[in-house]
């Protein structure tokens, strides 16, 4: 009869301090839920796709790792769900000895090759979704899918060339288009107390865009993805 009333203490005494854990938990990431989370990031933007990983003598072939900058606004409205709004910003500038060299292959007259270019330039602005999915108190996975308009400035470009006998310049002029995109990211996040956490994200934006420029006189027509991955480290405010 003791070693009954003994166990059945034992189980009273686990489910309560299993209650309190739970409500400890839940209070320690309150904070998350019920209010607003302002996000500040920033960090390296990967051209992906066939954003970057060509050859020949079109800018798209031709981009280089380069930097973006990430704000962002969230109100969790449940346990696990927020909306959020994030503006986006990635430069990515022109690898010019890369450019140079597509030129040279694409004629055997091409004794030389000097390219000078601006970077392109990404801004979009996004809302969403996001998702928080926490297994402890101190840390949690973030998921977001985000659709918005996206800006891409394609840059001007002044290729000079030299043959055997004359000199031949190339000026490429710049184009701005502006399309509907999705995001997508996934990341996680530390929280270091009731108003900050850390986190890490990588996120992926891509669209098809249709950019026309002029190559001296000629017009030119390019269909490219410009696809960009971001790997960015950065800070959250809860309010």
């Amino acid at each position: 009869m003791l070693h009954k009333s003994n166990c059945q203490l034992k189980h009273l005494l686990l489910t309560f301090l299993f209650i309190v854990c739970a409500v400890n938990v839940s209070h320690s990431q309150e904070y998350m839920y019920q209010r607003g989370l302002a996000t500040l990031s920033m960090g390296v933007a990967i051209p992906a796709y066939d954003f970057g990983s060509g050859s020949g003598i079109n800018l798209t072939s031709h981009v280089k790792p380069g930097t973006n900058i990430t704000g962002e606004i969230a109100y969790f409205y449940s346990w696990h769900v927020g909306l959020g709004v994030m503006f986006n910003y990635s430069v990515n500038p022109i690898d010019n000895n890369r450019l140079a060299e597509g030129y040279m292959n694409s004629s055997p007259a091409f004794k030389t090759v000097t390219a000078e270019t601006e970077p392109f330039r990404d801004i979009s602005g996004l809302a969403g979704f996001i998702f928080d999915i926490p297994p402890n108190e101190y840390f949690s996975f973030t998921f977001k899918l985000m659709g918005g308009l996206r800006n891409v400035y394609k840059p001007t470009t002044l290729v000079k060339t030299t043959t055997l006998f004359s000199s031949i310049d190339y000026y490429e002029t710049h184009d701005n288009k502006t399309v509907f995109a999705f995001l997508t990211s996934m990341g996680a996040r530390v929280i270091v107390n009731d108003h900050f956490n850390v986190h890490v994200t990588a996120s992926y934006i891509g669209s098809t865009i249709n950019f026309e420029y002029y190559r001296n006189h000629k017009e030119i027509t390019q269909k490219a993805h410009v696809g960009v991955l971001t790997i960015l480290g950065g800070v959250s405010y809860s309010f």
